[in-house]
C-alpha cells in the first residue's frame, strides 16, 4: 500500500518514513487496506516493512497499543458485485451522470465503514474469516429472497450462493447485520417473502433489523425485464402482513425485526408507526423511519422557533412528490405561524429518472430547473437534505453555486438545524447583493443504501 501522508511529529515522521512509500507487511502479513492496517496496528510491538525505489528496510517500533504510527493511504479498490439483479437501479440510469452512479459496489468493507448494502455473494472463505477476524461489524446484507431458484431468477445467479450458510456463520462468530429484501411484485413476495423472512428470523440473535423496501422503477428500463411497480392496494396488504409478523415478533423478543420503509405507509396512504416501533432507527438511511424521526425533531425544534421574522423574508422549501404531503400538513402550517415570513412550497418532479422515481434524494440539478427555473424563488431556496453527495454534487454534477447562479437566488441544503434556516434567511435580508454561499461539504443523510432506489 502507498503511502500519502505522514502526520507531523507521529511515530511515522519519527522514524523517517515518507509519502511515496510501499507498506509491504506488519509483523510478517501483508496488509491488504487501510482497514487491515489499523487492525494489525493496534499492537505494542510491530515490525513494518517498507520499500522506497526499490529498497526494502524494516522498521521496529514499540508504542502503546492504541498510539497511531501517523500514516496515510492512498484509495483502496472496491470490490463489484457480481450480480445481475433484474431490479438494478445502475441499469436504470440515464447517461450523463457522475461516473460512480455506473459502478456496482459489492464491497463488505464499505458494508462496514458506511453502511453500504452488498449481497455477499462474493464473499468467499477468506472474506468471511476476515471479517470473523477482525469484527467487521455490523454487516449489511442485501438479501431479496431465499428461496434458491427465485432467489437465482431475481438476482442472476448461475448457482446457489448459500446465503444462509454465510449468514449462520457470521451468526455464529458474533457478527451483527442489518438486511433487507427489495421487494418486486409477483416474484419475491407472498409465500416467498414469508419465507424469508422465516429464515432470517432463526438469527435474530445477531441480525438487529431486516428492511423491506419497494422496488425502485425509472424510465430507463430499455431492454430489462417488466416489473411492476408497488401501489395503494398492494401497499395496503402488504402492510397488514407485516403488521401481524411485527406484533409476533415483538412479543417474542420484544422488538419489531421486519420494518417497511417509509415509501409503503406514504403509498398506501397511512400513518407511519410511532418512534418505539421503530427500535433505535438502525436503518434511517434506508428509508425506514425517516419521517417519524424528521417529525419528531421537527416538533422538538419547533418549540424554539422565533415568534417573528423580517418582514417580508420569502422561503421556498423544494422537495420530492413522496415528501410532499407529510411538509404540507406539519411543516408548514407551523412555519407559517412566524409573523414576517411568506413560505411556499414547490413539489420538483423528476425529470431525469422519471414521475414514478419521488424521493427527493434522487432529484438532480436538471430536475431543479425544470420546476424552478422562471419562478420566483423568494429570498433563500431550501434543498433536501440528501440531495448532494459528500463533495457537494447532484446526481448530474450540478453544484449549490451553480444552481444559485441559474436560478438567481440563494441557495442552502437543509442540514437538520431550523435555527441554520432562519440565521441565513436574516444574513440575505439584511445584504441582498451578497449571499454567502453554502459551504460544499454540507451535507445529511445520504440515500446510498436503498438498493431498490
Amino acid at each position: 500500500m502507498k503511502v500519502t501522508v505522514v502526520e507531523p511529529s507521529s511515530i511515522g515522521e519519527e522514524i523517517g518514513l515518507q509519502p511515496g512509500d510501499d507498506l509491504l507487511e506488519v509483523n510478517g502479513k501483508k496488509v491488504l487496506d487501510a482497514i487491515d492496517y489499523r487492525f494489525r496496528e493496534g499492537t505494542e510491538q510491530l515490525l513494518l516493512k517498507v520499500s522506497r525505489g526499490g529498497e526494502v528496510t524494516l522498521y521496529e517500533i514499540e508504542k502503546d497499543e492504541e498510539e497511531r504510527i501517523g500514516l496515510e493511504f492512498e484509495e483502496m479498490n472496491i470490490l463489484s458485485c457480481g450480480n445481475d439483479c433484474i431490479f438494478c437501479f445502475v441499469d436504470q440510469n440515464p447517461e450523463g451522470l457522475r461516473k460512480e452512479l455506473y459502478f456496482r459496489d459489492g464491497d463488505y468493507r464499505l458494508s462496514f465503514m458506511y453502511g453500504n448494502y452488498t449481497t455477499m455473494t462474493n464473499a468467499g472463505p477468506a472474506i468471511l474469516r476476515r471479517i470473523i477476524e477482525q469484527r467487521l461489524s455490523p454487516q449489511y446484507i442485501s438479501v431479496h429472497v431465499t428461496e434458491e431458484e427465485v432467489r437465482k431468477r431475481l438476482m442472476g445467479l448461475k448457482k446457489d450462493d448459500r446465503i444462509l450458510e454465510k449468514i449462520a456463520l457470521l451468526h455464529d462468530n458474533g457478527i451483527d447485520m442489518h438486511t433487507q429484501i427489495v421487494l418486486c411484485p409477483g416474484i419475491n413476495d407472498g409465500r416467498f417473502l414469508a419465507k424469508t423472512v422465516r429464515d432470517l428470523y432463526r438469527f435474530r440473535a445477531r441480525i438487529r433489523s431486516l428492511a423491506i423496501v419497494p422496488v425502485g422503477l425509472t424510465d430507463h428500463r430499455f431492454g430489462l425485464a417488466q416489473l411492476r411497480k408497488v401501489d395503494h392496494d398492494y401497499a395496503a396488504d402488504l402492510l397488514d402482513t407485516v403488521d401481524r409478523w411485527r406484533k409476533k415478533f415483538r412479543k417474542e423478543i420484544g422488538r419489531s425485526f421486519v420494518y417497511p420503509s417509509d415509501e409503503f405507509y406514504v403509498v398506501a396512504g397511512r400513518k407511519v408507526p410511532p418512534a418505539r416501533e421503530y427500535d433505535g432507527f438502525s436503518q434511517l438511511e434506508n428509508g425506514v423511519g425517516m419521517v417519524r424521526s424528521f417529525l419528531l425533531d421537527f416538533r422538538r425544534q419547533a418549540a424554539e422557533f422565533p415568534q417573528h421574522i423580517q418582514a417580508g423574508s420569502r422561503l421556498t422549501l423544494a422537495t420530492g412528490e413522496l415528501a410532499s404531503g407529510m411538509i404540507n400538513e406539519t411543516v408548514l402550517p407551523r412555519l407559517r405561524r412566524i409573523k414576517g415570513l411568506d413560505v411556499r412550497l414547490e413539489v420538483v418532479q423528476n425529470r431525469l429518472y422519471g414521475r414514478s422515481v419521488t424521493v427527493a434524494g434522487l432529484l438532480s440539478g436538471k430536475c431543479l430547473y425544470s420546476s424552478l427555473e422562471g419562478k420566483e424563488g423568494g429570498d433563500l431556496l431550501l434543498l433536501p437534505p440528501d440531495i448532494l453527495n459528500a463533495n457537494g454534487l447532484l446526481l448530474d454534477g450540478e453544484t449549490i453555486p451553480g444552481i444559485e447562479e441559474r436560478l438567481s437566488v440563494p441557495v442552502m441544503v437543509f442540514d437538520g438545524r431550523w435555527d441554520d434556516v432562519f440565521k441565513r434567511l436574516k444574513q440575505v435580508k439584511r445584504n441582498p447583493r451578497r449571499h454567502p454561499l453554502l459551504p460544499s461539504s454540507t451535507t445529511a443523510l445520504p440515500s446510498t443504501r436503498h438498493s431498490g432506489v
